[in-house]
């Protein structure tokens, strides 16, 4: 491949975007790109014909610029932002560069660079970047302007991404949503956690990929002989992974379900959002009854994930993401929250206010409720009643998370950029990296000391130290 160097710059790109989701074809054209082929498609490119640097609505609007004429397409409090005039070329060289990762944190920014090449076949690939928060999103376009693919690319280590992040704090130093992102020098930045000895992976643990072709692989949960179970929400499908290493189809039309959770009675729990229901299936028929489909009358906002405690009683979380399959309105409830199923059927919802609650788990002796509020980056706790009621919410840790589970020495697993564990006290105990962003995660397998974690396209396997914690 060509470096930096040899690239050419044009002013000819209309239609480059930044937005939460790309633009796609219909869903009979639209192929989702994960993380690793996002990253051989950027590395791919030979020449680069247009480049733009400035606000989102740029981009929108079609309009590009030689690298020249983008050091002003920043404005910070009305003014416009000098930024270096080789600034440019820089970013375009470490977003190429082989020991350049990237990631994504969040939805959205007013910041970004963006550019179109063209890869060894003659297609073109368009790449937009986001320089707040690490967002990259591209289309796969053919010579005709098709989109063949798109996607974005997401789970990559914030160490690797600093040369990104320390270029966009150059380039905007009067920034403070820029700079809040630079990255601290070597001997202020605080040791990652690990896996050692003392922690849950076995020594050199390393996540392997028994599964993939998804388009967005989410909520496992396991059955009492280990078998995993979990959603590719998008395709509508519920998937098996049993323990002799066998992909299976569970049910192809799933209602979008997304978590999922076994009861001590071996139904399968989903959180089917299509219609905005909580389900419970029948293993052996496939049938499932609609578990919750309403609270005081109005329709949920969107289930996304739930966990069942030893004594039958339900948990789950209630976001709202506004999904491309959905005919409704908007929010009807009053809050986003989390909802208790009482062993009767009676549904309640639990103190607490949240942005965006998503991940829950329960403890191994089922005692404590862990909820994640994924947009406000915290997890909370919950001591858990015996008539099953959650009670005196408290902060568990400073990190949010889309899935969670747990292990038999009552660690709490969640997900972000990579897994991490948070012992019972709420403390930071190991991390291990996954190459694709993982979403969710359970512990199974024969001996039950198995981590399987769902990360976008692919399912992979991790040896564990510990085992399951109760139900996942």
């Amino acid at each position: 491949m060509r470096r930096l160097s040899a690239l050419t710059l044009s002013v000819s790109l209309v239609g480059l975007v930044l937005a939460a989701d790309p633009p796609g074809p219909s869903a009979k054209t639209v192929q989702h790109v994960g993380g690793e082929k996002v990253v051989a498609l950027i590395r791919g490119i030979e020449s680069v014909e247009a480049f733009r640097v400035g606000p989102v609505e740029d981009f929108k609007k079609g309009e590009t610029a030689d690298p020249d004429k983008a050091v002003a397409g920043r404005t910070v409090g009305g003014k416009p932002v000098a930024m270096p005039k080789d600034f440019a070329a820089k970013l375009t060289a470490a977003l190429l560069a082989e020991e350049t990762y990237f990631k994504s944190d969040s939805k959205g920014t007013s910041t970004g660079v963006a550019f179109r090449g063209k890869v060894k076949d003659g297609g073109t690939v368009e790449v937009s970047f986001c320089l707040q928060k690490g967002n990259v999103f591209l289309r796969v376009l053919d010579p005709s302007g098709k989109v063949l693919k798109y996607g974005d690319c997401r789970g990559f280590r914030d160490d690797k991404q600093a040369p990104l992040r320390a270029l966009a704090a150059e380039a905007f130093p009067d920034d403070a949503d820029v700079q809040k992102y630079k990255p601290k020098p070597v001997s202020e930045a605080p040791p990652a956690a690990s896996a050692d000895a003392s922690g849950p992976f076995e020594p050199g643990a390393k996540p392997a990929k028994v599964a993939d072709g998804f388009t967005f692989s989410e909520g496992p949960t396991a059955d009492k002989d280990g078998n995993v179970y979990f959603t590719d929400q998008p395709s509508d499908r519920i998937l098996k992974w049993s323990v002799d290493g066998k992909l299976t189809p569970f049910v192809e039309k799933s209602g979008r379900a997304n978590g999922l959770c076994f009861d001590t009675d071996g139904k399968l729990w989903a959180c089917s959002d299509e219609k905005n229901e909580l389900r419970k299936y029948d293993i052996a028929t496939k049938e499932f009854t609609v578990v919750v489909k309403d609270h005081g009358g109005k329709l949920l906002n969107g289930p996304n994930d739930v966990w069942v405690g030893p004594t039958g009683v339900a948990y789950f979380t209630d976001p709202f993401y506004k999904r491309k399959w959905w005919t409704r309105g908007g929010e009807e409830q009053d809050r986003r929250g989390v909802y208790v199923v009482s062993a009767n059927g009676e549904v309640s919802r639990a103190e607490g206010d949240y942005k965006q609650p998503n991940g829950v788990v329960g403890s191994p002796d089922g005692k404590t409720l862990y909820v994640a509020d994924i947009a406000a980056k915290q997890t909370f706790a919950y001591d858990i009643k015996p008539d099953g009621t959650p009670a005196n919410r408290r902060k568990f840790c400073d990190a949010g998370s889309d899935g969670m589970t747990v292990d038999a020495d009552g660690n709490v697993y969640l997900t972000g950029e990579a897994v991490t564990v948070y012992n019972p006290a709420g403390k930071r105990v190991g991390e291990l990296a996954v190459p694709e962003r993982p979403s969710n995660l359970c512990f199974g397998g024969k001996d039950g000391k198995t981590l399987f974690v769902t990360a976008r396209t692919g399912l992979y396997a991790v040896p564990m130290r510990v085992a399951a914690g109760g139900r996942q």
